[in-house]
């Protein structure tokens, strides 16, 4: 019995430190991903969205985005329409896929130019993409 109940502690103690690897191993991967995504911004993505870069949370992924006000209006109009076409980008994208089954949490805050005003907030994880 003696035997069993240290078995089972280590094997609880095992499963604890490749929990803990594997955390970390992602918080890498975050951030090397947002260092290298970040690279060049501030970018025009079109006329109406400019890419400020990404940070990492924890085991987020935010990619902060600027736009005029005009496009802030239509966001908040249409912000069902902003998540379906960003999760089909996000779910279409292999590199996000695996930052996601990973455990990762990919999130666009989008601001008004020139402010940090928010205009809308779209956070994604692995079970949005399985829908698809």
């Amino acid at each position: 019995m003696r035997w069993l109940i240290l078995l089972m502690a280590f094997f609880i103690a095992l499963s604890a430190s490749a929990a803990s690897l594997r955390e970390m191993r992602l918080q890498e991967t975050l951030e090397d991903v947002a260092a290298q995504s970040s690279e060049g911004t501030p970018r025009a993505i079109n006329e109406d969205i400019v890419d400020e870069g990404y940070t990492v949370d924890g085991n987020e992924l935010v990619n902060f985005l600027s736009v005029n006000t005009a496009y802030a209006e239509n966001l908040q109009a249409n912000p069902l329409l902003v998540r379906t076409q960003l999760q089909a980008s996000v779910c279409a994208n292999q590199q996000y896929r695996r930052l996601l089954d990973l455990g990762a949490t990919l999130t666009y805050h989008f601001v008004i130019t020139d402010s940090t005003q928010p205009v809308l907030t779209q956070q994604f994880i692995a079970k949005h993409c399985q829908a698809l």
